[in-house]
């Protein structure tokens, strides 16, 4: 986005969070129908425009010009709840959905539309939906809460463990360990058979430099899924340092799981260079070439084995 397009939005970002929408209708109309493409512009016009038939026309309008732009059918799907279209609006929600199916606000909005329609477990499934992919999604959490302060419903028994599970996950993608960690331990009461809440605690350990802590979820992962390739190579990465040759029958079974991980072959070429087997690293390391030519670490580790160790 050019300055003049980033200068129009902020402009009408601060007139719509401000409710001024006589200023919001000025920027659309001046700089936001110059600069920007025809779908946003009937977007805004829609956003804008208080009388519903009115906003379905502009959402149209967006979505003729653009048929893959999800937050036209957001908009026109939250329009059509309103005139008790529910039918309509389900449909477009479907289809935002279909064109993203991260998106957790069209969830939550389905679902409410689901619970307008009285189909109360369907309306429970998209809220949960929407809260595994956003677990601080407010609006989700309060319209489940709703639902099930007004009918009796049983919730998915493994939401719970998903719920905690992602919310877990999110704090440690975001460097919040010790919160990621307390939350993926309520998730394992729910399920303590996840191997995927087992390695994210290990994840957070291992960033912690608690090593012991790190290994023994890693395990753990392990031994619930023996398939578990990015378990194996991190539990070995952990041992490199003190017991390389452990670390080695890792990195090796994370190769025999996924022959074309190029930094678990070249760990491998590393242990076996410094254990002086110096014709099973390069072996390794022309592995590693096989699958990426240019991998410059590997041409530098196999020039010196073979310039310093194969004289």
């Amino acid at each position: 986005m050019n300055n003049d397009k980033s200068k129009a939005m902020r402009r009408l970002s601060n007139a719509l969070n401000a409710n001024d929408m006589e200023s919001a209708k000025k920027i659309i109309e001046n700089d936001v129908k110059r600069h920007l493409p025809k779908f946003e512009y009937y977007f805004y016009l829609g956003l804008i425009t208080e009388d519903y038939s009115e906003k379905l026309k502009y959402y149209d309008k967006s979505i003729k010009a653009n048929p893959d732009f999800s937050d036209a059918y957001i908009n026109r799907g939250l329009v059509k709840n309103e005139l008790q279209d529910y039918e309509g609006s389900v449909q477009d929600y479907n289809k935002a959905i279909e064109l993203d199916s991260k998106c957790s606000l069209a969830y939550n909005n389905r679902g409410y539309t689901k619970y307008k329609q009285g189909d109360y477990e369907g309306a429970l499934a998209d809220y949960n939906k929407a809260i595994l992919l956003n677990p601080k999604l407010n609006i989700a959490l309060d319209n489940k809460a709703k639902l099930l302060n007004e009918v009796c419903l049983k919730d998915d028994e493994e939401f719970s463990a998903k719920f905690y599970l992602s919310l877990g996950i999110q704090e440690i993608n975001k460097g919040n360990l010790l919160e990621g960690i307390k939350n993926i331990d309520e998730s394992l009461k729910h399920n303590d058979k996840s191997d995927i809440a087992y390695f994210y605690k290990a994840v957070a350990y291992q960033n912690l430099n608690n090593v012991n802590l790190a290994y023994e979820n890693y395990t753990k992962a392990i031994e619930i899924n023996k398939n578990m390739v990015d378990a194996y190579y991190n539990r070995g990465q952990l041992l490199l340092k003190d017991n390389p040759k452990q670390a080695l029958d890792d990195f090796v079974e994370a190769v025999v799981l996924d022959p074309k991980f190029i930094d678990a072959y070249f760990a491998i070429a590393a242990i076996q260079k410094n254990l002086g087997h110096y014709e099973d690293a390069i072996k390794n390391l022309d592995k590693i070439l096989e699958l990426e030519p240019m991998a410059v670490n590997a041409k530098a580790l196999k020039k010196l084995i073979q310039t310093k160790y194969l004289k």
